[in-house]
C-alpha cells in the first residue's frame, strides 16, 4: 500500500502532467462526431449575377463534398451549405443575410455575388456578429477602410484597387499606348468608381484620359477621341460583352482592357472573336499548374462535365478557407455567438495552399495572392499574360 508521501508524489505528479499538456496544447484533436457545422452563400443564380452566381454555387458545393468526403467532415463534424438566391438585388441580399443569421443559425456566410449588395448585406452581417467571406466583390469598402464596422468581413476576391492598376501597368509597359479612353454603363456605381480607379492608374502610367463616358450616349464621344486603347468597367458581364462587341462593330481594332467582369467564361465565350486578346487581371488562371489548382480542376470537370472559371474558384477556396477556420476554433456547437467569434479569430490566421495560389489574408482581412494578367482567346477561354507575385 502507498504511503501518504508517495501518494502526495504522485498527486503532484499528475497536476504538473495536466498542467504541463495544456500549456502546450495537448492534443489539439477534437471529436465533433453528430455535429453540423452550418455556412450560408448568398449568390445571383438569376438576374444580372447570371454569368457569375450558378458557377459560385457549383464551386461552394464541390468544396463542401471535399471537405466532408476526404477527411470525414472537421473532426467528424459535417459541413452544410444554405444557399439563398438574390436574383442581384441588394434589397434582397439583405434579407437573406438576415434570414441566414438569424433563421438557418449559420456560423459564417459567403457572398453576395456583387459589391452593391455586399454594402446592404454585410453592415447586418456585423451588427450580428457574423463573419462574412466576400468570394466576388471587388468594389471599394468591402474591407479594411469600411463605410460601416466591418470587422467580421473578409475578402478572398481580388479588388479592382489592385486589378486594374496591374492590368494597365502591363499593358503601358507592352504597348506604349499615348492616350486612353473609359466607358462604362450609365446608372452602374460600381463601373462609375472602377472608372475612376482606371483613369487614375492611365494617370500615374503616364497615358492621358480623352474620354471617361458612359455608354450607351457616350461611345461615340470615346471613340472620337481616337484612343490608342480602350478601358471598360462595368459590374455586369453581359455588359461589358455588349461594350466589347459595340466597339469592334465600330471599327475600333486596338486593345481592350476589362475589369472583373471580364473574368467569366460566360463572358469569354459570349464575345467570341470579338473578344479575342481583351485583357483583365484576375485572381485565378486554369493555367497554374499547382497541386490544389489542378486537382480543383480535375474534380470540378469530373462532377459537372465543365470548366470552372474564378467564380467557382473563389467560391470553393472561400468554404476550404472556413472549413480550414473552423478546425482551428475551439468550437462549442451551444453558443452560437462564441462560435462566430472563433471562426473570426481563426480566419485571421488562416494560410493555405489554394487554386488561387499560396493565401492569406492582409491585417486588414484583404487577399495577399497571386495576380493573373490574362487575355480572352477569342474561344470562351483566356491566354496567360503575365504572373505578378503578392506584394
Amino acid at each position: 500500500m502507498p504511503t501518504p508521501l508517495a501518494r502526495s508524489l504522485a498527486a503532484i505528479l499528475i497536476v504538473s502532467s495536466a498542467l504541463f499538456a495544456a500549456a502546450c496544447g495537448g492534443d489539439d484533436e477534437q471529436d465533433w462526431q453528430g455535429e453540423t457545422i452550418k455556412l450560408g452563400s448568398i449568390f445571383s443564380t438569376t438576374g444580372d449575377g447570371a454569368a457569375f452566381g450558378p458557377q459560385q454555387v457549383k464551386g461552394a458545393e464541390l468544396a463542401v463534398e471535399d471537405v466532408n468526403g476526404e477527411d470525414d467532415g472537421i473532426n467528424g463534424a459535417t459541413l452544410e451549405l444554405i444557399q439563398k438566391n438574390d436574383k442581384g438585388d441588394p434589397a434582397t441580399s439583405a434579407e437573406n443575410m438576415k434570414s441566414l443569421i438569424e433563421s438557418d443559425e449559420v456560423m459564417s456566410v459567403l457572398g453576395p455575388t456583387f459589391s452593391n449588395a455586399a454594402a446592404e448585406a454585410d453592415p447586418i452581417a456585423n451588427d450580428l456578429k457574423t463573419p462574412v467571406l466576400a468570394v466576388s466583390n471587388t468594389g471599394p469598402g468591402i474591407v479594411g477602410d469600411c463605410p460601416y464596422p466591418c470587422e467580421f468581413i473578409f475578402r478572398d476576391s481580388l479588388a479592382e484597387a489592385d486589378a486594374i492598376p496591374a492590368n494597365v501597368k502591363t499593358l503601358v509597359e507592352a504597348e506604349k499606348p499615348k492616350t486612353a479612353a473609359i466607358v462604362h454603363p450609365a446608372g452602374d456605381p460600381f463601373g462609375e468608381s472602377s472608372a475612376a480607379t482606371a483613369k487614375e492608374a492611365f494617370r500615374d502610367n503616364g497615358v492621358k484620359v480623352t474620354a471617361d463616358t458612359t455608354f450607351p450616349a457616350g461611345l461615340d464621344l470615346a471613340l472620337d477621341s481616337n484612343p490608342d486603347v480602350f478601358m471598360i468597367t462595368a459590374s455586369s458581364g453581359e455588359a461589358a460583352v455588349q461594350l466589347i462587341k459595340d466597339l469592334r462593330g465600330n471599327g475600333y481594332t486596338g486593345p481592350i482592357l476589362g475589369g472583373n467582369a471580364f473574368n467569366s467564361l460566360t463572358a469569354s465565350a459570349a464575345a467570341g472573336q470579338d473578344g479575342k486578346g481583351a485583357q483583365s487581371a484576375t485572381a485565378w488562371y486554369s493555367g497554374n499548374d499547382s497541386e490544389e489548382n489542378q486537382e480543383f480542376i480535375a474534380d470540378y470537370k469530373a462532377k459537372y462535365n465543365e470548366e470552372p472559371d474564378q467564380f467557382a474558384a473563389q467560391a470553393y477556396t472561400g468554404v476550404k478557407l472556413l472549413a480550414e477556420a473552423a478546425d482551428d476554433a475551439d468550437l462549442t456547437f451551444d453558443d452560437l455567438t462564441k462560435d462566430r467569434e472563433a471562426i473570426r479569430t481563426a480566419l485571421e490566421g488562416v494560410t493555405e495552399d489554394t487554386p488561387l495560389g499560396d493565401f492569406k489574408f492582409t491585417s486588414d482581412h484583404d487577399v495577399s495572392q497571386p495576380i493573373w494578367i490574362v487575355q480572352m482567346n477569342g474561344k470562351g477561354g483566356f491566354d496567360l499574360v503575365k504572373e505578378l507575385p503578392p506584394e
